[in-house]
């Protein structure tokens, strides 16, 4: 593995204070939260892979209008059927919930939907770049579309459950990935990151990863930001990865002219 399966600390976290400005859409039976200006959707669009929270958990919205204010059309689809975690199940069945939710969305279920996502997006919109944001549960597949070549750029948080393989399978010639991780994270532990790091060095993938101090898994969308330390890193991996995908654009759009 290059990183663990998602565990308790994946449904733990702080409810950030905001108004999201997007809204609901349905497109070929999957439920999307939709931001940003949709005349933007053919030339550059972003797909955020949420956490296990889902897309009607506020904080995944704020971040999607965030990133929409960068000059993206953001779709956050809906990974879970309407079968997303709540934030901070009981102590007393935490274990227990997720046990017994993991089942039903394990990638032989999760794919197909994203499959379908790719194909709508596609067939509606046909942009021209295509980036994508995995957080925790979601990084599996943003890495997964980079090697379907599905999309031009990953940022990916805090990731779980992705295989070496898929990073393996990452397309070096086409696409780029960012990584944001936390200094303490039982899921992409310190071994599992080294090991993920000399991976995609031996690819040769076109990768940057920052490692961020006084944070733990799940910090850059659910993060406590009354701490500093915490406030900051969330910030830094947000603007970093707006960064990443800039200056991607931009030597992608150098090499067709």
């Amino acid at each position: 593995m290059a990183s663990n399966p998602p565990s308790n600390c994946c449904a733990q976290g702080f409810k950030h204070t905001g108004t999201s400005t997007g809204k609901f859409v349905q497109l070929d039976g999957i439920n999307y939260y939709v931001t940003g200006d949709e005349s933007f959707a053919s030339s550059k669009l972003h797909i955020l892979l949420t956490d296990i929270l889902g897309n009607t958990f506020i904080n995944n919205q704020l971040l999607a209008d965030q990133f929409a204010q960068t000059g993206y059309f953001v779709v956050v689809p809906d990974l879970f059927n309407n079968d997303a975690v709540p934030l901070n199940p009981p102590t007393e069945n935490r274990s227990n919930f997720l046990n017994d939710w993991r089942p039903k969305h394990t990638p032989e279920i999760t794919q197909p939907i994203v499959d379908t996502i790719v194909k709508s997006i596609l067939s509606k919109w046909a942009p021209k770049w295509i980036v994508a944001t995995g957080y925790c549960y979601g990084a599996k597949y943003a890495v997964r579309l980079l090697g379907t070549g599905s999309i031009n750029s990953a940022a990916i948080f805090h990731p779980s459950f992705i295989t070496i393989d898929e990073i393996k399978a990452i397309n070096v010639e086409k696409t780029t990935l960012y990584i944001g991780a936390a200094e303490v994270d039982p899921v992409f532990q310190a071994t599992l990151r080294h090991e993920t790091e000399d991976v995609l060095q031996k690819i040769g993938a076109k990768y940057r990863l920052t490692l961020n101090h006084g944070v733990s898994h799940g910090f850059a969308v659910r993060g406590d930001i009354s701490d500093p330390w915490i406030k900051y890193a969330k910030e830094r991996v947000f603007a970093d990865a707006v960064d990443w995908f800039k200056i991607s654009h931009q030597i992608y759009l150098s090499s067709k002219s």
